[in-house]
């Protein structure tokens, strides 16, 4: 690569799973984007305040790849704290291009471009059911509303009480 240097970085738009499904439903959907480095209590402050708004109907909780954990996490705090949402889960792609030129044009060398997918987890929450057509969504997992995703596991040991 020391022959080349970057042109650009182009960053191509996410595309919500969702929103192909939904469509132009009569639901109101709002995102709750998530990086590595947000704040876990503002980030459920303000999903906490839209999903109190009568208004909005569903929420999409977007983190990327360093930051799936943590959009589960916040799945699992809002389902406590509203009885009753239903969730859907899918996951999509991020495409980041960098497009690399030679540094002398008379060399015989083409431009290059390269392609990175960092995946996305998409976690959607609805107050009321699911609409009919996510229910038969294929990646659909299947939670009982109010319980966070990991109260199945027992954290006691064999033989300690």
């Amino acid at each position: 690569m020391e022959s080349f240097e970057k042109y650009k970085t182009i960053n191509h738009p996410l595309v919500n799973p969702f929103s192909e499904i939904i469509g132009n439903d009569q639901y109101v959907i709002f995102d709750v984007r998530i990086s590595p480095h947000s704040v876990v209590s503002k980030v459920i402050g303000y999903a906490m305040k839209k999903l109190r708004d009568p208004g909005n109907d569903i929420a999409v909780l977007i983190g990327p790849d360093k930051a799936s954990e943590k959009t589960k996490k916040c799945a699992e705090i809002l389902q406590n704290k509203f009885r009753g949402l239903h969730q859907c889960n899918a996951t999509g792609y991020k495409i980041h291009e960098d497009i690399w030129v030679p540094w002398d044009l008379n060399t015989n060398l083409d431009t290059l471009s390269v392609r990175r997918h960092v995946p996305v987890l998409f976690i959607l929450l609805a107050k009321n059911e699911l609409p009919q057509k996510l229910r038969s969504h294929p990646q659909r997992m299947q939670v009982k509303p109010g319980k966070p995703l990991a109260s199945s596991f027992s954290n006691k040991k064999k033989g300690r009480t």
